[in-house]
């Protein structure tokens, strides 16, 4: 008999739930009501919660105490691949007894392995040499991770001591000081996907997802109950969204996202030098025009309008008895490129996709809200590529388990 496959639905080929102190194992999938999991640009690692309603007194009896593993493998009908998230459980939070006291339903919360080593390892060392060297290097010497990293090369030779901290905060503070090989913004990122870590520019991110536009087009048009081909589009339906996060022109001037002088004092010389930057002069090169695409947003009167007051000053220190770090030179560039980015922010809500994950790029494709009865158009100003910022799987098991996915999703002039 032909299985029926809808939109939302999700294969879960495996749970497994293990306590290493205890040397047990299971399978929770009875007991497991829902599973959310998010991926977060702006987070070093992964996060989840898996929700029970538990019968069998797991708590007690397995028992699950906060320090266990669990993992989960998923995959969408039709996908040919299926995505596997491995996490450590740290609290069990939300506990409430049943009506009939014969069950109870709570909520264990759960990190990446690395997220509970970096709370326990120091580094106190210093080290010599590119940036994108040495974040693999702490992944490996203090997280004892073995996931795969993808890194934009970095430039300028840099000694860096870490005073006590640990492995993220120093990967975070390495990450602030990288200066890109090939992006003029430099505008890095450290965060954990489905794939493993990424040390990488949005500029390397954007090129690396121009290959894949055209592939993922999310729509708000599609009927399901209308041709084959609707149906089979819906499964890209866009069931909701909405904009969380509106621009602020006078506060974004004031932040520095047009106009930017960085200061540089030469420790050797005891010279000051200064940068300028100015949005209007390089805007082009964060306009990346395509035919029937809108741009990151602001235009170049908007620009003219808010960008003239007082720059935005950045201080920073050099010393030219040593190989340049070229961190004077990326630090304007990088704040307006980050800034004109997060200008914006539209949430929306979609059928699973277990191939989806922070950091891709999507194409969304929202219809004219003029309310004609002409042929539906698609609205010219929502319209366009998007960066997916945040992520959020939301998978319900059962007989017919179903996931759904909110993105946190920015704009892109492409």
């Amino acid at each position: 008999m032909t299985k029926i496959v809808e939109p939302g639905d999700v294969d879960i080929k495996y749970v497994e739930l293990s306590n290493k102190n205890f040397k047990a194992s299971m399978n929770p999938i009875g007991q497991l009501i829902g599973v959310d999991i998010f991926e977060d640009m702006s987070k070093p690692t992964m996060y989840a919660e898996f929700t029970f309603q538990d019968n069998l007194n797991l708590l007690k009896n397995f028992p699950i105490i906060g320090e266990e593993d669990i993992s989960i493998e998923i995959q969408t009908p039709g996908m040919s691949k299926s995505a596997v998230f491995k996490f450590r459980t740290f609290e069990v939070a939300n506990v409430t007894r049943d009506s009939n006291d014969k069950g109870m339903t709570y909520t264990v919360r759960c990190v990446s392995d690395e997220h509970l080593r970096a709370g326990s390892s120091l580094i106190k060392e210093s080290q010599t040499g590119t940036v994108d060297k040495m974040v693999p290097y702490i992944l490996s010497k203090y997280l004892d991770s073995s996931k795969s990293i993808i890194i934009d090369e970095a430039r300028g030779i840099q000694t860096v001591a870490f005073p006590k901290q640990n492995p993220l905060m120093a990967i975070d503070m390495l990450r602030q000081r990288a200066v890109s090989k090939q992006y003029a913004a430099s505008a890095y990122v450290f965060f954990e996907n489905q794939s493993g870590f990424n040390f990488k520019t949005i500029e390397g991110l954007i090129k690396d997802g121009k290959p894949t536009i055209g592939s993922r087009v999310f729509n708000t048009q599609q009927n399901q109950m209308g041709t084959k081909v609707s149906q089979a589009n819906s499964y890209r339906t866009i069931l909701k969204h909405e904009n969380i996060k509106k621009a602020d022109g006078n506060a974004k001037a004031s932040m520095g996202i047009y106009k930017a002088v960085t200061k540089t004092f030469d420790m050797n010389t005891k010279s000051f030098t200064s940068i300028d930057f100015n949005l209007k002069e390089v805007f082009d090169k964060f306009q990346k025009p395509a035919a029937g695409k809108a741009q990151i947003p602001n235009s170049d009167d908007f620009i003219k309008t808010y960008g003239e007051g007082v720059p935005k000053q950045f201080f920073t220190l050099k010393d030219t008895t040593r190989p340049d770090t070229f961190i004077d030179t990326a630090m304007a560039v990088r704040n307006s490129f980050t800034m004109l980015l997060n200008s914006d922010i539209t949430r929306i809500l979609v059928h699973g996709d277990t191939g989806l994950k922070a950091g891709d790029l999507i194409t969304l494709d929202f219809a004219d809200p003029t309310g004609t009865t002409d042929k539906k158009k698609n609205d010219a100003m929502m319209s366009g590529n998007y960066l997916i910022v945040r992520l959020r799987h939301m998978i319900t098991p059962s007989t017919k388990s179903k996931h759904e996915i909110s993105c946190d999703c920015v704009k892109m002039g492409i």
